[in-house]
């Protein structure tokens, strides 16, 4: 039987590598028994083995975007990325403004410790005059407007099934979906965290961030931002590791509803938050199920409000603000009700304003009205108006046209992003700790930093390779950890899945 199924997969290697041997060292095989006629011989084996191992290990460690096209006649799957605008799903901006929005975090992150005054809106200071502290431009500047675009976006995106089986009343397929989805959730958030902690432990051991720690320690100040805690370097490999998966396992605590931070990766915190506010998405889905579309709408929209102002939970809010747009886009859809982008569009420049709320802002011109207008029993002001611009942000695209406000997020390149974002948002804070520091540090020893040209020229050197290892790094983790997260959370679903009278009879 091993021999069989050898054969077997040395056919389809061969054939896939186009690789044909020679007459004398041919491998007799029987097709219609599926069995060899002969052993094959170790010199027809090994290159064919050697040269297939290669093969595959150079396609895994390639960014999907220079895979082979499905038409090539290499027999290897082409990449996911350039799928035709007219077969994109109606929800494929939503993907794109996501990927969009991880892009800026991973931007944020990146040049925070090097240019603190970008933190700042224009005319905070009498040197603010950097025109990339303008409202709007600095967007990309504004990393807690881009978690609360995320918080709306999965709002959006984890209630739209239900929402539309809802409305077709398909109640049986609506308890299907919310269990799977329930059932699903903590293995696709949490697998790929347990993963990136680990293999930044990994790096850990192999010196990765032991430059970092002798030189730049947050505590001498080499770089003139805000940089991020020093990482936990522990003495013995397994002592590393286990402190390293106590850390993960604190942080994946899903009854702990204070914000948590990791310092082998302080970008995480949110990814906890996204877990109980997906299971709060669920279980309101599955109690107003049944209820008139407007009751629902209404109920989730007071909750949103006594949420965001009572309690303190942005983030509920701004999940059920994504489910309340989800089916408002969905009645939209029904009654092919299209939006008018020219009204839009200032709206969304608001939004955008909004979302470009600088550090100190009660002393910045533009937003000295919008911080005063803070409601008092807020406590978190710094997530007000950030998740109220998300809100804004996330609806006036939702109603636009596919050509119109969401063409943007309709491209290659964004809907890329957008495969791509979680493992980005994963990959992007152990590069720019260590590769980052390293590269820039050692370029301001030759281009200098007392100077705008020489302290840009550095940055920008080191951007660089930082970006080019952000993107490869996420690739390859995209398709290798987050999505095999995916298959294995469908898989251990099936298998402790209950079969019904029906399953059985089926098996029968």
């Amino acid at each position: 039987m091993p021999i069989r199924i050898m054969g077997g997969w040395l056919r389809g290697a061969i054939s896939a590598l186009g690789y044909e041997p020679k007459p004398q060292h041919s491998l007799d095989f029987d097709s219609e028994n599926g069995h060899l006629l002969s052993s094959p011989s170790i010199l027809t084996v090994a290159p064919v083995f050697a040269r297939h191992s290669l093969r595959s290990c150079f396609y895994a460690l390639t960014p999907s975007f220079l895979h082979p096209t499905p038409a090539s006649t290499t027999g290897l799957p082409g990449p996911q990325t350039n799928q035709p605008r007219s077969t994109l799903a109606p929800t494929a901006y939503l993907d794109g403004l996501r990927g969009t929005a991880a892009f800026f975090v991973f931007i944020y992150h990146f040049l925070y410790t090097y240019f603190p005054s970008l933190e700042y809106g224009f005319l905070h200071g009498n040197d603010d005059l950097n025109p990339l502290q303008l409202p709007v431009i600095r967007v990309f500047m504004c990393g807690a407007s881009m978690v609360s675009i995320f918080f709306v976006i999965s709002g959006f995106a984890l209630s739209y099934k239900s929402i539309r089986q809802i409305r077709n009343r398909d109640q049986s397929s609506v308890l299907t979906t919310l269990s799977s989805s329930t059932f699903r959730r903590a293995f696709r958030l949490n697998l790929p965290t347990l993963a990136s902690v680990m293999f930044i432990a990994l790096l850990i051991r192999m010196g990765a961030f032991t430059w970092v720690s002798k030189n730049v320690p947050k505590k001498k100040h080499i770089f003139p931002g805000w940089q991020e805690d020093d990482i936990p370097i522990l003495t013995g490999f397994w002592r590393q590791l286990y402190d390293a998966a106590r850390a993960w396992w604190l942080m994946s605590n899903p009854f702990m509803w204070k914000e948590y931070y990791i310092l082998y990766d302080l970008h995480l915190w949110t990814i906890p938050i996204e877990f109980r506010c997906s299971i709060v998405v669920f279980m309101s889905l599955l109690g107003l199920s049944r209820v008139k579309s407007w009751v629902r709408m209404v109920t989730l929209s007071m909750m949103a409000v006594v949420s965001f102002f009572y309690y303190d939970r942005w983030d509920i809010f701004c999940f059920l603000s994504g489910v309340v747009i989800a089916e408002i886009s969905i009645i939209r859809a029904e009654n092919k009700i299209k939006g008018n982008n020219l009204l839009l569009f200032p709206i969304l420049l608001i939004g955008l304003h909004m979302a470009s709320m600088p550090a100190d802002p009660g002393h910045t011109p533009g937003y000295r009205l919008l911080q005063n207008m803070i409601p008092s029993m807020v406590k978190t002001k710094g997530r007000f108006w950030q998740s109220v611009s998300a809100v804004i942000i996330v609806t006036t695209i939702s109603f636009g046209t596919s050509s119109g406000l969401q063409r943007p997020f309709t491209t290659r390149f964004a809907q890329y992003l957008g495969k791509i974002s979680y493992a980005m948002y994963l990959m992007h804070g152990w590069v720019c700790r260590s590769l980052g520091y390293w590269t820039v540090a050692h370029l301001w020893k030759y281009t200098g930093r007392d100077t705008i040209l020489g302290k840009v020229s550095g940055v920008l050197g080191g951007g660089v390779l930082v970006f080019i290892t952000v993107f490869w790094t996420s690739d390859i983790f995209w398709r290798s950890v987050d999505m095999g997260s995916v298959r294995f959370a469908r898989w251990l679903e099936n298998v402790c899945l209950a079969k019904t009278d029906e399953d059985e009879k089926d098996l029968s």
